[in-house]
């Protein structure tokens, strides 16, 4: 009985020690975050890309991790309806966000293409192969 009790208080403090760390990262990250996003605004091209990029990597893993978080029957047994309420609220909101921001950027970005005096759709989709071009390897 010792054993199984042991067992249990060792598998908590592994959970709540793996809890903290998750809480203490997401906080470092936020404060990166917060620290670089003025630096952004003088930013060119290839800065902006990289950095929204990473963004949507530390959105995806949050996301994931709120998945995973919701699917861990340790956690939805226990947890409060409260605090189930306040997660739904807030993930609905920020689905619906994302999901207005993705439909609005990719109607700018269509209107934007469609313009062909300002970009050539068709050399961004096709890629036309040289008959002259020399193969990789030649024996």
């Amino acid at each position: 009985m010792a054993n199984i009790r042991n067992g249990r208080m060792a598998f908590s403090q592994a959970f709540i020690r793996s809890m903290q760390e998750w809480v203490t990262e997401q906080k470092k990250v936020l404060e990166l975050a917060r620290k670089n996003m003025d630096s952004f605004k003088n930013a060119d091209r290839l800065t902006l890309l990289i950095a929204s990029r990473t963004a949507c990597q530390h959105i995806s893993r949050t996301i994931k991790g709120f998945e995973n978080w919701l699917q861990n029957p340790a956690i939805i047994t226990v947890m409060p309806k409260e605090m189930l309420q306040e997660i739904h609220e807030k993930i609905w909101k920020i689905m619906i966000e994302l999901i207005e921001f993705d439909a609005k950027h990719t109607g700018d970005f269509l209107e934007f293409l469609k313009d062909k005096e300002k970009v050539d759709v068709s050399s961004l989709l096709i890629r036309e192969e040289k008959e002259d071009r020399t193969p990789p390897y030649s024996l």
